[in-house]
C-alpha cells in the first residue's frame, strides 16, 4: 500500500484533528502517502482533496473541528441531484477517483450515519476502516466516543454559568443540549453542572410531574431550578420537537425548541419566571480536552494499521480502556441510556435528581 485518504463527516467535534495526525504519522513511519478528502462526503463524490504531510498536521490535534472540513447531509449513495430534485447513487464514482489518485485504502471518522456510508463504500470495493465520532456517544462500537467528554466540558461550564443568574432572579432554567436519540451528553452534563431535573429521549417525561418538583423545589427555599433537557426529549403522549426539516439530506429532521415549548408550559402552569437556553453547536466548539486528544489518537493509529496491515472493513473504538475492532453493522441501532441499570442513573436517582417520571 503506497496511499490512502482520510475523511471526516458529519457533525463536527473536538478530537477530531487528532485522529488525523495519528493516521497521516502512522502512515509516514510505514511510507505510505497520505491525503484529506474535504468536507465529508461532498469531497467523496466531487473528488476534492488535499495532501497530507507531517508537516501539515503538525500540533493540529490542540484544535477544535476537522482541518479537512466536513458536511452532515450528504450521503454517497444518496446523494442529492439539485437538476432532478431526487437523490442518486454516487459511489463508485467517488471511489473511482480516490483510485484515479492512486488511493488503495480509506479511513472515514464520523458518527452512525457517515460509517454506514463508509461500509457501503467498503462493499463497493474500497477497503476501509472507520473510527466513531459523536458528542452524542451513542455508537456502541466505542465508550466512549471521540467528541463526547469536551462536549460535557463545555455542557457543564455553560450551565454552572446560568446558575448564577437563575440564583439571581429566582428564576427556572430550561437548558436544551444536543442529543438525537440518546441522553448520554445531557445526563452527564446535567449531573455534573448541579441540575435539579435531567430530561432524557429514552423515557418520555411527565409534565405534571415536572411542574410539581419544580414547585416543590422553589417552596423549598431554593431560590432556582436547572432542568436538562435532550434536543429529542418528549412529554408523554407528545410528539418530538422538530425545529426544520431538510429536504435535500438524507437525515431530514432537525430537532429544536423543546426548551422554549418547556419553559413556557412551567411558566404558565407554576407561575413561576422560566427562561430557556439552547447550547447548541456551542457543544461542539473549543478545544479538545486531553482525554479527546489521546482517545483520537489511539483510534487514529489503530485505524492506519488495520489498513496496512491489509485488514480492512472494521471500525475501531475503544471498549473499557482498550482498543477493540468491530465489523461494520448492517443496522443503524444507536446505543440508548437504560435507565434501570445505568449506574448514573442509579446515582442521580438516590440524591434526588428529577428523571421526569415519579418512581
Amino acid at each position: 500500500m503506497k496511499k490512502i485518504a482520510i475523511m471526516t463527516a458529519g457533525g463536527d467535534c473536538a478530537g477530531l484533528n487528532s485522529a488525523i495526525k495519528a493516521i497521516v504519522m502512522t502512515a509516514n513511519t510505514h511510507g505510505i502517502e497520505t491525503i484529506g478528502v474535504t468536507d465529508g462526503y461532498i469531497g467523496f463524490v466531487e473528488g476534492n482533496y488535499i495532501p497530507l504531510t507531517v508537516d501539515t498536521v503538525r500540533n493540529i490535534e490542540i484544535q477544535g473541528g476537522t482541518m479537512l472540513g466536513s458536511s452532515n447531509k450528504e450521503c454517497p449513495f444518496h446523494y442529492y441531484n439539485k437538476k432532478t430534485g431526487g437523490f442518486d447513487d454516487r459511489t463508485d464514482e467517488g471511489i473511482k477517483k480516490l483510485r484515479a489518485q492512486g488511493v488503495e485504502g480509506m479511513v472515514v471518522v464520523g458518527g452512525d450515519g457517515t460509517l454506514d456510508s463508509a461500509r457501503v463504500i467498503f462493499e463497493h470495493g474500497m477497503p476501509t476502516v472507520g473510527i466513531p465520532k459523536t458528542i452524542d456517544n451513542d455508537m456502541s462500537a466505542s465508550e466512549p466516543t471521540i467528541g463526547f467528554q469536551t462536549a460535557i466540558e463545555a455542557a457543564v461550564e455553560a450551565i454552572r454559568r446560568l446558575i448564577t443568574t437563575a440564583y439571581s432572579h429566582r428564576r427556572v432554567m430550561v437548558v436544551e443540549l444536543m442529543g438525537r436519540t440518546s441522553g448520554y451528553l445531557t445526563l452527564y452534563a446535567g449531573f455534573a453542572a448541579g441540575a435539579d431535573i435531567i430530561l432524557l429521549p429514552e423515557h418520555d417525561y411527565n409534565l405534571k410531574a415536572v411542574c410539581n418538583r419544580v414547585d416543590e423545589i422553589m417552596k423549598s427555599g431554593k431560590r432556582y431550578v436547572i432542568i436538562a433537557i435532550s434536543e429529542a426529549a418528549k412529554e408523554e403522549g407528545g410528539e418530538e420537537t422538530i425545529a426544520k426539516l431538510v429536504k435535500d439530506s438524507f437525515e431530514q429532521k432537525r430537532y429544536g425548541g423543546v426548551s422554549q415549548k418547556l419553559a413556557a408550559q412551567i411558566e404558565q402552569l407554576t407561575g413561576y419566571e422560566t427562561r430557556a437556553t439552547v447550547l447548541g453547536h456551542i457543544q461542539r466548539g473549543g478545544e479538545p480536552t486531553t482525554q479527546d486528544i489521546i482517545l483520537g489518537a489511539q483510534l487514529g493509529n489503530a485505524a492506519a494499521k488495520l489498513l496496512i496491515e491489509g485488514n480492512p472493513g472494521y471500525i475501531v473504538g475503544m471498549k473499557g480502556g482498550k482498543v477493540q475492532k468491530v465489523e461494520f453493522p448492517k443496522d443503524r441501532v444507536p446505543r440508548l441510556l437504560d435507565f434501570e441499570k445505568d449506574d448514573l442513573c442509579k446515582t442521580a436517582r438516590d440524591m434526588g435528581i428529577f428523571l421526569g417520571v415519579e418512581e
